[in-house]
């Protein structure tokens, strides 16, 4: 079970991870999001990254 400092040191990966989508999520194709998610995941877990692509499809279905 990990630790306060493990798991705020997770949300800081996923808030940082949540910018770098943000900033390309107009410009990158599946294969950019996969290689995100190689690189967050382990960082974030998979939880967190999965809940940021819901939160932005929902958002984005909400502001249409």
């Amino acid at each position: 079970m990990p630790t306060d400092d493990q798991m705020r040191e997770m949300d800081n990966a996923a808030g940082d991870a949540k910018k770098e989508l943000i900033e390309h999520l107009d410009d990158w194709k599946a294969r950019d999001v996969a290689k995100w998610w190689a690189n967050w995941y382990m960082k974030a877990g998979h939880k967190r990254l999965g809940r940021l692509l819901v939160d932005l499809v929902k958002q984005k279905e909400s502001a249409v």
